[in-house]
C-alpha cells in the first residue's frame, strides 16, 4: 500500500491558474487536453481523476519540477 496520495485540491488550483491565465472554460480545457469534462467534477468533488487523465493533466501544466507539491503522505487512520 502507498504511503503517499495526489493533493487534488492543489491540482485542481494550478489547473484553474493555467485556465483562467489562458482565458479558457473548463469544457474548452478538457477539449485541448483530451480528457473527458467529467474529470473536472471529479476533481471538484475531491475525487482522484484516473491515471491517464492524471498524466494528461501534468503534461498540460508542464510539471517536470512541482510534482512533488501535488504528492502528499496518506494520513493513517
Amino acid at each position: 500500500m502507498s504511503i503517499y496520495q495526489l493533493d487534488v485540491p492543489e491540482l485542481r488550483r494550478r489547473l484553474d491558474a493555467q485556465r483562467l491565465e489562458r482565458g479558457l472554460t473548463w469544457q474548452q480545457l478538457a477539449a485541448l487536453v483530451g480528457v473527458s469534462p467529467s474529470t473536472f467534477s471529479r476533481l471538484a468533488d475531491d475525487k482522484r481523476p484516473d491515471a491517464d487523465a492524471l498524466v494528461t493533466l501534468l503534461v498540460w501544466l508542464d510539471l517536470d519540477t512541482d510534482i512533488a507539491l501535488m504528492i502528499k503522505p496518506k494520513e493513517t487512520p
